[in-house]
């Protein structure tokens, strides 16, 4: 567990998350940078477009009711493509970089769930106060090995832990760990 811990604290489960979280940030990632790839294809002497069976339907039309040569110069939709590169790439390094900083993990006292790279923000529950825990996992998520995990705790506290590699398994882990310190504290 990375941060501050209580006195009396240990770490005993640090949650893995699967792989596939980074799938839509990298996904968009490659819109991207095809868009980008538009960007200097439509830079070049002969755009790419030039022949698209659209492209002189539309170069009839303006000639005909317009001029010569009249339409949409290719450094303007250059600039287009290179902007809607620049948006798309920033939200999917976004989404990439939220995804990857996301930390769940189990201590000897509480269940912590760690978003952020410059800003921080971090949930916890205690667990003497967690009511359950509740798997959630889609058809795709149980032939790929992951789920949601959402732990409740008392009044409307939750966390919710996305993309949980192993979800049964740590499901499990987390219900023993809750009964254990159930009954520590019962005990003392």
């Amino acid at each position: 567990m990375d941060g501050p811990m209580l006195p009396n604290e240990k770490s005993l489960l640090n949650i893995r998350r699967s792989p596939l979280a980074l799938l839509r940030g990298m996904l968009d990632l490659t819109i991207a940078l095809l868009l980008l790839w538009g960007m200097f294809k439509a830079q070049e002497r002969v755009p790419f477009w030039d022949s698209w069976w659209l492209v002189e339907q539309y170069r009839a039309l303006a000639t005909r009711f317009l001029w010569e040569g009249a339409g949409i110069p290719a450094s303007w939709i250059a600039a287009v493509f290179g902007l809607l590169a620049l948006l798309v790439g920033a939200g999917a390094l976004r989404q990439v970089i939220r995804e990857a900083s996301r930390r769940y993990s189990v201590t000897s006292l509480r269940i912590l769930s760690r978003r952020g790279l410059i800003g921080r923000a971090t949930d916890e529950l205690y667990l003497l106060s967690v009511d359950g825990v509740s798997l959630h996992q889609s058809p795709m998520g149980r032939l790929l090995g992951h789920a949601d995990l959402i732990i409740s705790g008392r009044g409307n506290n939750q966390l919710k832990f996305t993309f949980v590699r192993s979800p049964d398994e740590v499901r499990e882990k987390i219900d023993r760990i809750v009964l254990a310190r159930r009954s520590k504290q019962s005990q003392e």
